[in-house]
């Protein structure tokens, strides 16, 4: 395959220069190297490809034919070489990513758009879902979670850290009563967010922080607009309800009390990792992500 590939590319560079020399000084090979590789590709197709005199070089009608179609395949061959060769150092293509729905509509959707704005040869498909797979069943190249990796083949890069916070509207605080200390939220009504498991998420609490479920939803969304509507106290990352608490709509409760923050993790295969697409994607939510805090 290779010498015909020499073949094609000689006979090509002949008819374009109308000369055996000129082409081996365009190909930077010797004129009998040349010369023989055109006597190779000729006697592999049984025809005469050109007419040969002292001082001039011709096509035949069979060369000309085999010119507009050899001369489209290498035109054709060289425009594939320079398009991979412009993605092995550019990023460009599709990038499939994955996270939360509340995670995805609230924040991440915002970052890929202006991710997709610096990179137009990236073409961003953003997937956001109740319950998150890992990226070698869902097809994705990147996942966006709070959690490890649920696969020991997945590379988990840390992007920031994830701060969260106990609150509840003014009106369910002024009915109910404002907690003073951990031991008094168990007689509080609670807005919790569950696992994909149908469990309560508690990754990182205090064993001893109780959180008896009133309402239990699997979309941060939801359990925001019922602690927004008063229905009890909510646990929440501080990105969701950061404008909340600033305009008054929510209020901290227990403000003075650590919860540790969880990780905000890229889940990825490792030969993924190697495509500019996603390097230059990671790149960018590990300056972008940690300001969400």
């Amino acid at each position: 395959m290779a010498d015909r590939y020499s073949e094609l590319v000689s006979f090509v560079r002949v008819a374009e220069a109308g000369s055996l020399s000129q082409a081996a000084v365009r190909l930077g090979l010797s004129l009998p190297v040349v010369s023989r590789r055109l006597a190779q590709l000729e006697a592999r197709l049984g025809v005469a490809l050109v007419r040969r005199n002292s001082r001039h070089l011709s096509l035949t009608e069979e060369g000309e034919i085999f010119y507009r179609q050899a001369g489209q395949a290498l035109a054709d061959m060289e425009r594939a070489e320079t398009v991979i060769r412009t993605r092995a150092f550019g990023p460009a293509g599709t990038l499939k990513v994955a996270t939360t729905l509340a995670f995805g509509r609230r924040r991440l959707g915002e970052l890929l758009q202006r991710f997709a704005r610096a990179h137009a040869d990236v073409t961003v498909h953003l997937d956001s879902v109740p319950a998150l797979a890992n990226p070698v069943e869902s097809g994705h190249d990147l996942v966006i979670s709070f959690a490890a990796p649920p696969l020991s083949s997945l590379i988990c890069r840390r992007l920031g850290s994830n701060p969260r916070v106990l609150c509840a509207a003014p009106s369910y605080l002024e009915r109910r009563g404002r907690p003073q200390a951990v031991d008094d939220l168990a007689r509080h009504e609670h807005v919790v967010v569950l696992d994909e498991a149908g469990a309560v998420l508690r990754e990182g609490l205090p064993e001893g922080l109780a959180l008896p479920a009133g309402l239990a939803t699997n979309d941060a969304d939801v359990a925001r607009a019922w602690a927004l509507d008063g229905a009890g106290v909510a646990l929440h990352s501080l990105w969701e309800v950061a404008e909340d608490l600033e305009s008054g709509a929510l209020e901290a409760v227990l403000p003075d009390l650590e919860l540790p923050a969880l990780p905000v993790v890229a889940l990825f295969e490792p030969r993924q990792g190697r495509t500019p697409r996603l390097r230059h994607c990671l790149q960018f939510l590990a300056h972008q992500v940690p300001a969400l805090a």
